[in-house]
């Protein structure tokens, strides 16, 4: 599969630039090139942060223009994963990580190069979806936003828990070491809930967890925290039940000597509504999680759970030619089906990016719409559709990469 955009970025010339896979040797220019970019890899573990990539999914970009041997002056990755869709069935992701251009090389389409590399190796994977989690500094063109985070600051002092039935369940401190593998099992089952989320591979929790955080386990759910100042600070939070929410949550409001609890949630998460007063619970700001491009369509409709009954045309108006085309979108009884429509006169026109974020819950088709990036042409179009793909619940991702 190829697209003008692909086909674009790949027929750029950069005079002394040259673009490779990577090779065990380039480990240690990595982690300096990271180190210039990032700041370092944010890890606890080198080595375990390394088994999360394969060597081959790493675009190298190199100028081979000076005196000496080439200097790596770009790179990014691909990192194999999947990730959960309404109704709790997995696609396989090809996600873009630690990519980055040395600050003496931008500004030259060294970039472009390299997501033209790594778009390449997501087709070489055979992904259902590519995924991106955008910088601060800027963002992809060809990506929708597939999840939200909400950023919570809770006042600790003012913060009390509404009147509950006590869970008889036991709640533990621990250290991570003993518990890992009780934590990885519990994310499986939260992660699989949770349209949004990352899978997470046996080397994730040795490179991104520290070994010296605090750990809270429930039978139903966990939270990891740090604590720093005046500041509860949690790093991951689990609950697949309401009862071990309220219970991880009563624990973390026992930390007397602090005075605030930082936490990311989803939008839709429960927490306000576990307290006396949902005020204590004051949402600082909400961001653009993971971005998407849904590359497989027809398995992804597959595989999708519908709320509603939807049968009509979909015309995907993609610039860039990946997806172009116009399709029929059939679901009957909360299971979809999607496949060419021929000649037959769309109902509505979508991009791939709406499309994708529509197809998460991120945002509605409605939504789209209003801001004018969905066009409906048959009347009621857009509400049908709205309707089959709002989600039982909003996507939430905590896995960064």
């Amino acid at each position: 599969m190829t697209s003008e955009l692909m086909a674009d970025w790949q027929s750029r010339t950069i005079d002394g630039i040259r673009t490779r896979r990577a090779v065990e040797s380039d480990w240690a220019a990595l982690r300096q090139r990271y180190a210039r970019a990032f700041g370092g890899v944010k890890t606890h573990d080198f080595e375990a942060w390394k088994r999360q990539f394969r060597l081959e999914d790493i675009a190298i970009v190199e100028d081979t223009g000076g005196a000496g041997d080439p200097r790596l002056v770009g790179t990014a990755a691909i990192l194999r994963s999947t990730v959960t869709v309404p109704g709790g069935a997995q696609l396989s992701v090809a996600a873009c990580a630690q990519g980055m251009v040395a600050t003496t090389h931008q500004k030259r389409g060294i970039y472009a190069k390299v997501q033209a590399e790594l778009m390449a190796i997501a087709m070489e994977t055979a992904a259902d979806v590519f995924a991106a989690m955008p910088g601060p500094g800027g963002s992809y063109a060809y990506v929708g936003v597939t999840t939200h985070t909400r950023r919570l600051r809770i006042d600790r002092a003012r913060a009390k828990l509404r009147v509950s039935e006590p869970d008889p369940s036991t709640v533990r401190e621990a250290g991570f070491d003993e518990s890992v593998d009780e934590l990885r099992r519990i994310y499986a089952r939260w992660q699989r809930l949770t349209p949004g989320a990352l899978d997470r591979g046996e080397s994730w929790w040795p490179s991104s967890i520290s070994p010296h955080a605090f750990v809270i386990v429930h039978p139903d759910g966990y939270v990891v925290y740090e604590l720093t100042g005046n500041t509860v600070l949690v790093k991951d939070f689990c609950a697949v039940t309401v009862a071990a929410h309220r219970e991880l949550l009563r624990c973390l409001l026992g930390q007397g000597e602090y005075a605030e609890i930082l936490m990311d949630t989803a939008v839709d998460d429960p927490t306000p509504l576990l307290l006396e007063d949902s005020r204590a619970a004051a949402t600082t700001g909400i961001e653009a999680g993971v971005w998407g491009w849904i590359l497989n369509l027809p398995k992804a409709v597959a595989v999708r759970e519908f709320r509603a009954d939807f049968h009509g045309v979909i015309e995907i108006a993609d610039p860039w030619g990946l997806s172009s085309g116009t399709y029929r979108l059939d679901v009957t009884g909360g299971h979809g089906t999607w496949t060419p429509a021929g000649g037959a006169a769309p109902d509505l026109r979508i991009g791939p990016l709406e499309l994708t974020t529509a197809y998460f819950g991120a945002h509605t088709v409605g939504e789209l719409e209003r801001a004018g990036r969905v066009e409906e042409l048959t009347p009621d179009a857009v509400a049908a559709l709205d309707r089959a793909l709002t989600p039982a619940r909003k996507p939430f991702n905590t896995t960064p990469f």
